[in-house]
């Protein structure tokens, strides 16, 4: 890491030291990547609509894996924890970083925080928000229409969640804010709440759980395909896409 002290040719022992103390406080930056979250084995929300089918399996299972944080996620995390702090001046107006319960099935506990709940000024229904910390290529991305699944997925089983606290749920939204540009760049991207989408996406994990408990995990891993950009599970094999109903 480059540490400079301005017009100073050569260093004397203080101005090592003085480096030295700043080379610490830069390395103990990563040590804040790590988080509770780090750490959890158990399936998230947002992991759920993953286009990384053995990703998704793998962690239905339990299976451990080396926890790891970099800059970006520590800056999204930082600009959440921001958020909340500042939109809880208008308590009337949104509910934030709710803990939901959005599905339980045998040993599966599906659970999560949404980031943020907001009553509609129509006065009757209830927007459901997540803040996304990107760079440009998604927000171009989110400026055409182009969400990814997962996303998708993940608002919907938020909107599910809200529905079961008995909010009258209308919409899901992303919020794309610009991790490298000017907020006036930032997208809201919007869809209407479909329950159906969440369904299907549980019935997926049912449909893995119950075919682990006949085969065993190991098949059901390995029966799922592998999508190229996954970093969770770089190191296996992509395999050809299978339907695991058919081992049940």
């Amino acid at each position: 890491m480059p540490i400079q002290i301005l017009k100073v040719d050569e260093h004397n022992p203080v101005d090592k030291a003085a480096v030295d103390t700043a080379e610490r406080w830069l390395l103990r930056i990563r040590d804040l990547f790590l988080t509770e979250r780090s750490y959890q084995t158990a399936i998230g929300i947002s992991e759920v609509g993953s286009d990384c089918r053995k990703c998704v399996a793998r962690k239905l299972a339990g299976k451990p894996k080396t926890p790891e944080g970099s800059w970006f996620p520590f800056l999204g995390t930082a600009v959440h924890a921001a958020l909340e702090d500042g939109f809880e001046r208008w308590p009337d107006d949104y509910v934030l970083e709710q803990k939901l319960s959005v599905f339980e099935y045998k040993s599966l506990k599906l659970a999560g925080s949404c980031d943020m709940g907001a009553y509609s000024v129509d006065g009757e229904h209830f927007v459901v928000n997540d803040w996304k910390v990107v760079g440009e290529k998604k927000i171009k991305e989110a400026a055409k229409g182009k969400v990814s699944d997962q996303y998708r997925i993940q608002a919907m089983l938020y909107g599910f969640g809200w529905e079961q606290l008995g909010k009258k749920v209308s919409h899901v939204s992303l919020t794309f804010l610009p991790r490298d540009l000017d907020l006036t760049e930032a997208q809201v991207v919007m869809l209407r709440y479909d329950r159906q989408v969440a369904q299907d996406a549980l019935d997926a994990l049912v449909t893995m759980i119950d075919a682990a408990e006949v085969v065993g995990w190991d098949a059901v891993i390995e029966k799922q395909p592998k999508a190229s950009f996954c970093w969770d599970c770089k190191k296996f094999e992509q395999k050809e896409v299978g339907d695991v109903s058919s081992l049940i």
